[in-house]
């Protein structure tokens, strides 16, 4: 993967509403920035929430796609809560592999319309609960959807938090070593996808979040660290513990931050410095629905999460971050739903 992922949605300033326009400015603001290889892209039954054509008409030629189907997985798991690809349950398993295949075709139709292969990697999620899945059904599920054509996207299990006893779960999937289990089984090339917030909400303390990443490194499945905050206090989240992808602890170097966020440069540089060489870098971080906020402010948020992985990488480039800066148009914000 060339360039940093961003799951740019998260900070979306069309939340509250669709605005074509607007999200066309906020693309085209990162989009300027040439450290941003690709965007994250929710599909949640389709490639784009209102429009595909908008998407077909706006993704930034330069910039590639990353495919998440994590939303749809747990919002499909409230209803039916057996829903999964790690489903014990044999039709609820199948369920879930017929919705991966729909996302196989919308890969391929993402590329076709677009020319190229924009759709780079696709973001696998084992549902449903820890306690209606198993590592055996991943594999068998793994070991499927490996074998179809994905037009050369990498595949990647990224980890939610897992089920643990003593406190409640956002996603409360499978377990790390169960999915590394899982991926090993398989005898594919899947790999595992870390999001450092969400190792903090599995395992309470951010300072162990790097037990995932030695974990995952030393299996030799490490494909992406994306990193979102966390945080034990309730802030802008309506509860403490909440998977709302926290912005970078509030600091100089982080205006835009959240007061209340455990993650900050020093977590991020150590959490980089853990992982290998090769592994795919980003950011996915909210914009708070409280929060007025330009196009150009939101843009600069996610400038100023970079600015951390390239010092953490020791190729901070300060001149080119000001030229992204003096770039940054600064369109008037909207509040968030």
């Amino acid at each position: 993967m060339n360039g940093y992922v961003v799951g740019a949605y998260a900070a979306s300033p069309t939340l509250a509403g669709w605005d074509e326009q607007l999200e066309a400015d906020f693309y085209e603001t990162l989009a300027s920035d040439p450290r941003i290889g690709a965007l994250e892209l929710p599909w949640s039954g389709a490639l784009h929430p209102h429009s595909e054509d908008w998407l077909f008409a706006h993704l930034p030629q330069r910039l590639d796609a990353v495919l998440t189907d994590v939303g749809h997985v747990y919002l499909t798991g409230l209803k039916r809560p057996h829903f999964g690809i790690a489903a014990a349950d044999e039709e609820a398993r199948l369920a879930a592999l017929r919705d991966v295949r729909r996302m196989r075709d919308d890969v391929l139709r993402l590329n076709d319309t677009l020319g190229r292969r924009a759709a780079r990697a696709v973001e696998l999620h084992a549902g449903p609960r820890g306690n209606l899945a198993s590592a055996a059904s991943l594999t068998r599920s793994l070991s499927d959807v490996a074998s179809w054509n994905w037009d050369d996207a990498d595949l990647v299990l990224e980890h939610c938090d897992a089920l643990v006893p003593g406190h409640a779960p956002e996603k409360g999937f499978l377990g790390l070593a169960d999915e590394l289990e899982a991926v090993h089984r398989s005898g594919t090339d899947v790999g595992i996808g870390l999001n450092w917030g969400r190792s903090v909400l599995e395992l309470r303390d951010p300072e162990r979040a790097i037990e995932h990443i030695e974990s995952a490194r030393d299996a030799g499945k490490l494909r992406a660290l994306i990193f979102s905050g966390a945080s034990d206090q309730a802030g802008y989240a309506a509860k403490p513990w909440s998977d709302v992808h926290n912005m970078f602890r509030r600091s100089a170097a982080h205006p835009h931050g959240d007061p209340v966020s455990l993650l900050t440069g020093e977590r991020a540089r150590a959490a980089v410095e853990a992982a290998p060489s090769g592994v795919w870098l980003g950011v996915k971080l909210w914009w708070p629905p409280q929060l007025p906020g330009s196009v150009g402010e939101r843009a600069t948020m996610i400038a100023d999460a970079l600015d951390e992985l390239d010092s953490a990488q020791g190729r901070r480039d300060p001149d080119n971050h000001l030229e992204h800066r003096s770039k940054t148009r600064h369109t008037p914000g909207i509040i968030q739903r």
